[in-house]
């Protein structure tokens, strides 16, 4: 449905938005490895589309997989090392997406969230 489609949409949108704040703004070098498999996936799925070797819906339910792996990534990191890394990116992240959403350019979101680093 229709509905459907918006909200995996919106769930790759944030996913996406997060993967940038995890590989600008925290320090743990994990977080950029933990994301970097959704990125490879992506195209890797995709050319399966093209050549006919995977569905659409294949394409979306393994993007989904590989973008859920870095929150699950991020529970371990918290509840390991106490790190409040996550739910302070997830928060960023969301006021982030939420003014894109709203039309604000994407260079004038990340240049201030840059130059805090």
């Amino acid at each position: 449905s229709i509905e459907t489609q918006k909200r995996f949409k919106s769930f790759y949108a944030y996913s996406q938005f997060l993967a940038t704040g995890a590989c600008i703004t925290v320090g743990n070098p994990a977080w950029s490895l933990a994301v970097l498999l959704a990125i490879q996936m992506a195209s890797l799925l995709m050319t399966l589309v093209r050549k006919g070797l995977l569905s659409a819906k294949g394409y979306h339910v393994g993007y989904t997989i590989t973008l859920a792996l870095p929150y699950f990534v991020a529970m371990r990191d918290m509840a390991i090392s106490k790190s409040l890394d996550f739910p302070v990116m997830a928060g960023i992240g969301w006021v982030l997406y939420q003014l894109r959403r709203h039309g604000v350019n994407k260079y004038a979101l990340w240049l201030p969230v840059y130059a805090f680093r």
